[in-house]
């Protein structure tokens, strides 16, 4: 998995032998289309990587579903704060693709940082991509048009518009299908 070396080795600046302790620990799970990776309710006890494939994170309300994050490959996946609280999660992971995962239990995580406190800088790194891309997706919320809520989303997950249905994008900015086809519209012909 190189994008785990990117991630230990030119991010954090750790060593080989962190990144080979750590993946000694990673299980890997496969899930099919639509089979979810955690439901409302239950506790997240783990955070994962996707090796390959597509998740979705969604809450719903009464027979409504709201997408709140997307995962694609070679990004983090978890319930954050249930993982964090170790306390049942408000939303559901669900996978939009087959798609394989290797994780690391909250339990082994733990010892790990406790064993060597190196890995804290994983844990550290780990809370601000979560922490950084909930407040840019909240604060655009707050500020921007939904125009400029689709422009965010490209930044931040380039090449989704191939990969992640236009009904689960607006869904995630908020709107309904037929006006993310008028703002798509609209920004083509404004080129």
């Amino acid at each position: 998995m190189e994008f785990l070396k990117d991630i230990f080795v030119d991010k954090l600046g750790l060593e080989m032998h962190h990144l080979e302790k750590f993946c000694s620990l990673l299980t890997t799970k496969t899930l099919k289309k639509k089979e979810h990776l955690i439901q409302e309710g239950s506790v997240c006890d783990f955070i994962g990587f996707v090796i390959s494939g597509k998740l979705r994170s969604y809450v719903q309300n009464d027979s409504v579903e709201f997408n709140n994050d997307f995962y694609l490959q070679n990004s983090l996946v978890t319930a954050y704060t249930s993982y964090l609280t170790q306390s049942p999660t408000n939303c559901n992971i669900e996978a939009l693709a087959d798609t394989e995962i290797a994780f690391i239990t909250y339990k082994k995580f733990n010892a790990l940082i406790d064993e060597d406190v190196h890995f804290l800088k994983l844990a550290k790194y780990i809370s601000d991509v979560f922490f950084i891309r909930k407040c840019k997706r909240e604060t655009s919320f707050l500020k921007n048009s939904a125009t400029e809520r689709l422009e965010l989303l490209y930044k931040t997950y380039p090449g989704i518009e191939q990969q992640i249905s236009q009904y689960h994008i607006a869904s995630y900015l908020g709107i309904k299908p037929e006006s993310l086809s008028r703002i798509k519209l609209l920004t083509y012909i404004n080129k």
